[in-house]
């Protein structure tokens, strides 16, 4: 009997096109330039960008290892790949708001809910099943996430909350999904996970031995890693569930 559900977040419950990130990307970057200007550091937007994109290269090389970094490290990575002596000491002592400036703009133009999401929380809510959330942050982190998804009124739809740049790893490493069930103190053979990505969401909850659901709008085929159950849209979950009770 499946007691407990665990849920990705983007392109899950939250959409995260390439659109957006692109947006973003733009309005951290200029973010960062208004902080260093208002504080006397002019830096060319195109160098900063190209900073932007070289240290988002090297943290890909750490997310790819299922390991994660903190806010405060992305940007010395990025700040580190800029060549300017009179930066050196004055980025690191503005680290709080050079921070802020990174995490901001999600909140300031926030991402839309996918179709059904806040309904399948409250009806799994309203059904009584331990609710979880498991979340891979890349440059948003979870502090900040969590302001969006009070904002977005789905906060307290979850009982537990796990970000990767909290714990330091990323899915499909077992160790996150495991940590997140000690938390809900739920067993893998009575939960589920739902997540929209093949060698993240799927492999991960089939590795400690949960059920595991895809989230496939687009029908995407699965390839050798086939899930155990797979939904074109979240409402789908409804039916699932009344049949795995």
């Amino acid at each position: 009997m499946i007691d407990t559900i665990t849920f990705d977040l983007w392109n899950t419950l939250i959409s995260n096109i390439p659109q957006d990130y692109h947006k973003y990307r733009q309005r951290r970057v200029e973010n960062l330039t208004r902080v260093l200007r208002q504080n006397g550091r002019e830096v060319e937007s195109g160098l900063l960008a190209e900073a932007y994109r070289r240290g988002f290269k090297k943290c890909t090389e750490t997310w790819e290892k299922n390991l994660d970094l903190s806010t405060e490290e992305q940007l010395k990575i990025m700040f580190g790949f800029l060549d300017d002596d009179a930066l050196k000491g004055i980025w690191e002592n503005l680290m709080p708001q050079l921070a802020e400036a990174y995490v901001s703009p999600i909140l300031e133009d926030p991402p839309v809910l996918i179709d059904g999401a806040r309904e399948i929380l409250i009806h799994a809510k309203s059904r009584g099943y331990k609710v979880g959330l498991i979340c891979n942050t890349g440059t948003t982190p979870g502090r900040t996430i969590r302001v969006l998804l009070e904002g977005l009124g789905m906060i307290d739809s979850f009982d537990v909350t796990t970000f990767s740049n909290e714990l330091g790893i990323r899915k499909p490493d077992p160790r996150i999904f495991l940590h997140t069930l000690r938390q809900l103190k739920g067993k893998p053979e009575n939960s589920m996970h739902v997540g929209d990505l093949i060698d993240v969401d799927v492999l991960g909850a089939k590795n400690v031995g949960m059920i595991s659901v895809h989230y496939n709008p687009g029908l995407i085929p699965s390839d050798d890693i086939g899930p155990d159950l797979a939904i074109t849209e979240l409402r789908e979950l409804r039916l699932l569930l009344t049949d795995l009770k």
